[in-house]
């Protein structure tokens, strides 16, 4: 009777399969890995990655760009399967990917805990900011936890510091804008160009290009100067308003008041992205 494999969780077999292949390649004495042995066992790694654990980790709720550093090192991995190149070269990037799992590892059961725990409530969220907070724990779990916490920070009494409550309200939208439109997609879209200075899109970048596409695709047989308008004259110029005040708060001691003004801004920002439709109770 054949022996029954033992089941691991595609995130834990991927570390299995990693630690596997740092182990063949310190064992080779060559200074190129030669043996299509080691070289299929990382492309086996690799496709574990792109084709289990990653989606587990996306089902669970990460987002797009708690990925983006693991994303290139598999992909370069992959390539240096693809011909004998140097032990030093599989070295570096498995000493890389190994670095990553830790960071990686706390936002996964970070998520997993928003999931099955709340805590308790000490907060009397609106109409709007329930739906956004509802909207968020589905899509974007710790953008979630964020806006969980930055609505117990305005309820508090007694706060002498807002910093940490500016920088939640700042990732809330960051992360949001990630997860809704990555990198490579606005880059690739018609018409994109670096704004001077950058070498990634800009939130602003990230709204429009949402907000355009849904704009067009909702309004695919007539146009929507209404919609146009909101793109790029409100949503956009809002975001860049909203990045600019939060980032400034993250370094001055900002007042409820000023906290409040910008959560206000990030609460249409969201609304708009998020795509809920209620007003905010008074």
């Amino acid at each position: 009777m054949a022996a029954r494999k033992t089941q691991f969780d595609p995130w834990e077999l991927l570390w299995r399969y990693v630690g596997r292949l740092h182990r063949g390649i310190l064992r080779s004495r060559a200074a190129n890995v030669n043996s299509e042995h080691l070289r299929a066992q990382t492309r086996e790694t690799v496709q574990t990655y792109f084709r289990q654990a990653r989606p587990e980790l996306q089902r669970l709720g990460l987002g797009e760009s708690h990925f983006a550093e693991l994303d290139e090192s598999m992909q370069y991995l992959l390539r240096l399967s693809s011909g004998h190149n140097s032990k030093a070269s599989y070295l570096r990037t498995l000493k890389l990917l190994r670095g990553l799992r830790p960071k990686l590892e706390a936002v996964k059961e970070l998520v997993i805990g928003a999931r099955t725990t709340r805590p308790a409530t000490v907060f009397s969220p609106s109409k709007l900011e329930t739906q956004i907070l509802n909207t968020l724990d589905q899509m974007v779990p710790s953008a979630g936890l964020s806006y969980r916490q930055v609505l117990q920070d305005l309820e508090s009494v007694g706060r002498t510091s807002y910093r940490g409550t500016a920088a939640e309200l700042r990732e809330v939208v960051r992360e949001t804008l990630d997860h809704l439109a990555p990198d490579a997609e606005v880059v690739s879209g018609p018409g994109y160009q670096n704004e001077e200075g950058r070498a990634t899109p800009t939130m602003r970048q990230k709204a429009r290009f949402i907000l355009k596409a849904r704009g067009l695709g909702d309004t695919a047989l007539k146009p929507s100067q209404d919609a146009l308008q909101v793109v790029e004259a409100g949503i956009a110029a809002l975001t860049r308003s909203v990045y600019d005040r939060g980032s400034l708060s993250t370094h001055v001691s900002s007042t409820r008041r000023e906290i409040a003004t910008v959560k206000n801004y990030t609460d249409a920002l969201l609304a708009e992205l998020l795509q809920t439709t209620s007003e905010k109770a008074s």
